[in-house]
């Protein structure tokens, strides 16, 4: 089975789960919800700030499912079907991670598109600084979701069971995606350096992640 077969399948499983109806609909609603009671947002667009909430929480999210959904599948012995069957194994995570990341980047454009409308409501306009802000937005959030999904993939080959694997993504790939993010917050880098840094870890993380793969006994 091919990458593309493989990706359409997970797609499928993935975007018809909870989580990701709750990555596109909850998230964006919770992001405004979290602007409107938050003191400090002041002079904040919504859009960046929901921007910002679903590359963190929707970036757990989707780090958490993965990371379940390889675990479980590895308890139930799927993959024991592919030895028989002509799948490469890196394909399978590919496949999976490549799904979840396009879940996750719709939820964030989505997210954004609606910042955008409440913007407009409350401003009658949208200025060129901002839209240049959404940009930059959309490529921190693209960074942080990329190196944690990537993350996310090693830790569910890695983990012996699911609560191990929350864990390391809580305290391991979240914190990973979020210094990925950091010096472009602080204004100290750009987002383009971030999304840079992002490709290159991410890289790098999958390579160890079907290495690892590969090797293992299933």
């Amino acid at each position: 089975m091919s990458l593309p077969l493989l990706f359409k399948d997970e797609l499928n499983g993935f975007y018809r789960s909870k989580v990701m109806i709750a990555l596109w609909i909850g998230l964006p609603v919770l992001g405004i919800f979290f602007y409107l009671l938050s003191p400090d947002t002041e002079g904040i667009p919504v859009s960046s700030f929901i921007a910002l909430v679903v590359s963190a929480l929707g970036g757990t999210l989707a780090s958490a499912m993965l990371v379940v959904t390889i675990i479980n599948e590895k308890e139930r012995k799927v993959y024991e079907l592919f030895v028989i069957r002509p799948i490469r194994r890196r394909n399978i995570i590919l496949a999976k991670f490549l799904a979840v990341l396009l879940c996750v980047v719709v939820a964030a454009m989505l997210s954004i598109t609606l910042g955008v409308l409440v913007d407009m409501a409350r401003t009658g306009s949208l200025p060129p600084q901002l839209l240049d802000g959404l940009w930059d937005s959309f490529l921190i959030t693209v960074s942080m979701v990329s190196v944690s999904c990537a993350a996310s993939v090693l830790i569910g080959v890695l983990a012996p069971s699911v609560l191990v694997g929350i864990i390391l993504v809580l305290y391991g790939s979240n914190q990973l995606a979020s210094a990925v993010a950091l010096p472009a917050l602080l204004g100290v880098g750009t987002p383009l350096t971030a999304l840079a840094l992002s490709l290159v870890l991410t890289a790098l993380l999958l390579v160890g992640a079907v290495a690892l793969f590969e090797r293992k006994q299933l």
